[in-house]
Parts: C-alpha cells; structure tokens; sequence
C-alpha cells in the first residue's frame, strides 16, 4: 500500500511540474525564442522584388541590405535596379535606450537625406507594401522589440500568438502570428487595423538552413484591403560577415 501510495504521488508531483514548465511559456517567451535562434551578427543579402498592383500589372527591382547586430540593431538598404529607384538608400538605427529608431530615406534625384519620423513610419516603403515599420519583420529577429505577445493556441507543430503593438508608432492594433516549432520562424503573421479588419498577411515560404540559420527563400506582403501584394524572392544571403560601422549613418547614404 505504501508503495502504491508513493507511485500515486510521484505521478502527481510530475504531472504538476509539467503543468508548472507549461505555464511559464509565455508569448513573449516565444518572442524572445525567435530572436535567440536568429544570434545573427551580419547579414548581406540580395533580393528581388516583384511589386503587383490591384490588376495584377507587374513591377520588379533588385535590393542590397547589408545589416549589423552588436550591441545595437543598424541596417542599411540600397535599391539596385530599375533606373528609376537606383541608388535610393534606407538605415535604421534602433536606439535601445529610449525604445525607438531613427530612419533616413535618401533619393538619388532630391540629392539629400531625409529623417522619417512618426506616423511617417507606417508609410509604403518605396511603392513596396512593406512600411518602414514593416522592414525589421522580414528578417523576424524584432518582434520583441515593438511587439508583446500572448499565446492563443498551439498544437504538434505550430504555436498561434496574439501580438499587441508596443511601439506607439505602429498603426497595427494588433496581429496573429503562427509560429513554427521546428523552425522558431514565422510561417504566417496576419495583421489587422483600428476597426479589427484584416489589412495585411505576411506568409514565409520554403524556409531553409543557410549557414546553420532557418531562412527564407521567398517573403510574400499582401495588403488585402488594397489588393496589392509584393513578393520577395532571395537571391544571396551571407551571415556574420565582416562589416565596417561607417556605413551606417546619414552621410554614407550619399555615396553612391
């Protein structure tokens, strides 16, 4: 009887710890999983673009962006092709210690740097249907950073998060992320505005290891509403690579 009695109550205490581990992951938990799978220093890759309006009439440009994480998060992109958007020039550079970034766009035919700030933010990234805000997510190291998450199902292979703006300049109410368990990389984020409307999905297809990281070979942004979609096709990527820090900052933007 003892020996039933002792069974019983190993049975318990494991099954309550089980309970105990399960309840200490939290969405944010999961956040900070994605980001710490990604422990990318450097990133250099180079992508083609396919930009498709409401009658489905196609445009294509080519993009550089070449991106550092020591000690804070800087990334600069450069379009390539067509002749009309060569040589523009984006950086981010996060500045952890007031939570925001600062972000410049250069145009080649205005000859200057301009600051985007804001509600300017959330505007379209060069005709893309990405915003400036939307840039950090393509590679999903910062959900953490603008977003607070709570898990709303999961099963076998996938958990289904709830994520909540935190960055007042994130026009987003909020999104639905799912995220794949082998991978800890985003399979789909559905995103919604101020009236709880479905405004944009962004999907990651063929998601494969590249130099030991999970990585995807095509990134597709649909604005339902719009009925606009672009397409991102990898064409490169080199991670932790050498890169020098000048190259992140206004004045480097002109040099091209």
């Amino acid at each position: 009887m003892k020996r039933l009695i002792s069974l019983i109550t190993l049975i318990v205490l494991l099954f309550g710890l089980n309970l105990v581990v399960f309840a200490k992951v939290t969405g944010d938990d999961l956040l900070d999983k994605m980001e710490e799978v990604r422990d990318v220093q450097t990133t250099n890759l180079e992508i083609k673009l396919e930009l498709y309006d409401s009658s489905e009439n196609k445009r294509v440009r080519t993009l550089r962006t070449i991106s550092k994480n020591v000690e804070r998060k800087k990334s600069l992109s450069r379009f390539l092709s067509p002749a009309e958007v060569e040589g523009t020039g984006f950086l981010s550079i996060d500045k952890p210690e007031i939570d925001d970034e600062d972000m410049y766009l250069y145009l080649p035919a205005l000859g200057s740097v301009r600051k985007i700030s804001g509600s300017q933010k959330n505007g379209s990234f060069v005709g893309t249907d990405f915003s400036y805000n939307d840039l950090s997510l393509i590679s999903a190291e910062n959900y953490n950073d603008d977003y607070k998450a709570e898990i709303l199902k999961e099963n076998e292979q996938e958990y289904i998060l709830k994520i909540v703006p935190t960055d007042k300049d994130i026009d987003y109410k909020y999104g639905k992320l799912t995220l794949s368990k082998k991978t800890w990389y985003p399979v789909k984020v559905e995103f919604y505005d101020s009236r709880d409307k479905l405004q944009k999905i962004l999907t990651n297809y063929n998601v494969e290891q590249i130099q030991g990281y999970w990585t995807p070979q095509r990134v597709i942004m649909e604005d339902v509403q719009r009925e606009t979609k672009t397409i991102l096709y990898l064409e490169s990527v080199v991670y932790n690579d050498e890169v020098n820090d000048r190259i992140f900052s206004p004045r480097y933007l002109r040099r091209y």
